[in-house]
């Protein structure tokens, strides 16, 4: 299979510095293509990570502002950063992270999406001690969350910049998660957004307040075909794995697919359905039914230590000059499936284990 030419380690680092050269650590402007002097939007977040101290929120004097309750998400990704705003009704649509805290406390990153409106999706930041603290936020979920409108910080890998709802920081006040339904499962979902190739190509030319199907879980019509293994905008930049890692690979139209919830993990876990494994191998990766999976962001933040854990990089913590590798945005948009089930595909000539 013919590989995209990728750049050396050393200029893609130096590409992906530039993509946030004019940004300072924290909200900056909604463009994810920087401009010279973009410098921020709203207050600057000083948090060193994505767990740093006791609250990972926006770090702003939060507003009074309500986003309703008709086309509630899309308003709100139209607030100004640090705006309070409450969604209603909302059914959580996938997990990016949890971990149970020393008590029964969780700490989840999810995303919701409104049923009366599905084409508009956000993604939620509930740290340990937003209220309820013990509630385990599940796919199916229907919920009201009452937060403050800001990004994710920069350093936070692959989510970096990412709008959310979080807690404020300063005064703090919890995110406030009311569960209205719960254990409902996948039934309870609304169905993925169908969509094409030259929609999602659409929604990767706008900014976040605008771009459609933003967060929410999307079907893409097949058939595709893995056009690029180990694309350079996923490749990992800093110094333990450089241009040796891709977190994703590409299919046709140049969609980029992150597989972090479908890769094999390298403490020997097997996915099934590990198909970067598979192209590198030799294979020829066509997905005949399509993929579905969350449209969302995606940065790169390298370890300033050069850490093999990309998500634990020690004291030095990760890059808060992050950026998209080999172009000059600060994120572009990704498909996110969220297990097997969403990434069926078909391998002529190598077996997938």
């Amino acid at each position: 299979m013919e590989l995209r030419k990728k750049l050396g380690a050393a200029a893609l680092l130096a590409a992906a510095a530039m993509a946030t050269a004019a940004g300072c650590g924290g909200r900056d402007d909604d463009n994810p293509t920087p401009t010279p002097d973009a410098g921020c939007t709203g207050v600057c977040s000083t948090d060193a990570g994505t767990d740093a101290g006791t609250d990972a929120g926006t770090n702003t004097d939060a507003g009074t502002g309500d986003a309703g309750t008709a086309n509630q998400i899309a308003a709100t990704r139209k607030l100004s950063f640090g705006a309070k705003s409450t969604l209603r009704d909302v059914v959580i649509s996938g997990v990016h992270y949890e971990k149970l805290g020393t008590s029964a406390e969780w700490r989840s990153y999810f995303w919701v999406t409104d049923p009366a409106a599905p084409k508009e999706g956000l993604f939620i930041h509930k740290f340990y001690s937003d209220k309820p603290n013990t509630y385990h936020p599940q796919v199916g979920d229907t919920v009201d969350v009452e937060g403050y409108f800001g990004t994710e910080p920069n350093n936070a890998p692959f989510s970096g910049r990412r709008h959310h709802l979080a807690n404020q920081q300063t005064p703090p006040v919890p995110l406030a998660i009311t569960p209205k339904l719960t254990d409902a499962g996948t039934a309870n979902l609304p169905p993925a957004n169908e969509v094409t190739v030259e929609q999602l190509t659409a929604s990767l030319a706008a900014a976040q307040n605008s771009a459609a199907y933003l967060g929410t879980r999307v079907h893409l019509a097949g058939p595709l075909t893995l056009t690029n293994p180990q694309p350079s905008q996923l490749q990992r930049l800093d110094n333990e794995d450089a241009g040796t890692l891709f977190y994703g690979f590409e299919v046709t139209g140049g969609i980029l697919v992150y597989h972090d919830k479908t890769r094999d993990r390298s403490d020997g876990g097997v996915s099934g359905c590990d198909y970067q494994k598979a192209a590198l191998d030799g294979g020829s990766v066509t997905f005949p039914n399509g993929i579905t999976g969350v449209w969302d962001t995606y940065t790169f933040a390298g370890c300033l230590n050069g850490s093999s854990n990309i998500t634990s990089c020690g004291g030095s913590g990760n890059d808060r000059d992050s950026g998209v590798p080999g172009t000059n945005q600060r994120y572009t948009y990704t498909l996110i499936p969220q297990g097997c089930e969403d990434l069926p595909g078909e391998v002529a000539g190598a077996v997938i284990e």
